[in-house]
């Protein structure tokens, strides 16, 4: 990552005193935004350290960023040799609600910890995004009864019919907590397809 100039820090502090509070107000903000850049080449190299609960930290505070690299930072942690790792970096992304974020969360869904996918499916289902309907009904099929009911979540937090086809197959699902979030799911769709048609 490139320097900060140091004579752009030096103009800026100097206007920490500007007799305007708004021109004081906008070098204090640059100033921190600048402060955060020079320390995102440290913190992204803690993302390598052997200590898990440093790491865990640094996702943390990289998490609290609006700045791409640390996004980036946090999506190269769904890599990592350690599945509870991964884990925090997928739930930690959900609620930024990024966009660019959908793909490599989606990607997680196949990750070979239970826990990560049942992390993804959480994070994925916040973005309250009806383009993943497609993605949800695929996870339907997973043969671990935990995921099939996350997606179901999923589908009933959408509130998209296209759904309605996929849940109703699952009310012969082998397990019963699947067979009732699934009719519940159902309810919750039909109800809204009605107010759907009585304000339409």
């Amino acid at each position: 990552m490139a320097k900060v100039n140091q004579a752009v820090l030096e103009a800026l502090s100097r206007h920490l005193d500007d007799e305007d509070p708004a021109v004081r107000q906008a070098a204090a903000e640059s100033l921190e935004r600048l402060d955060t850049y020079r320390l995102l080449d440290d913190l992204l190299a803690t993302l390598d350290s052997p200590d898990p609960a440093a790491v865990v930290r640094t996702l943390h505070v990289l998490a609290n960023l609006r700045h791409d690299q640390a996004l980036v930072g946090i999506v190269r942690m769904f890599r990592h040799q350690r599945p509870d790792l991964r884990g925090i970096a997928v739930r930690l992304l959900g609620p930024r609600r990024d966009p660019r974020t959908i793909k490599p969360l989606a990607q997680m869904l196949n990750d070979p910890s239970h826990d990560v996918r049942v992390l993804a499916i959480e994070s994925l289902a916040s973005f309250e995004d009806r383009r993943l309907t497609g993605t949800f009904v695929a996870q339907l099929r997973d043969p671990d009864p935990e995921i099939r009911e996350k997606a179901v979540e999923a589908l009933e937090r959408l509130g998209d019919s296209r759904a309605t086809g996929a849940l109703t197959a699952l009310l012969e699902d082998p397990h019963p907590g699947v067979r009732c979030r699934a009719a519940s799911a159902l309810g919750r769709l039909e109800v809204l397809e009605v107010k759907d048609t009585l304000s339409g």
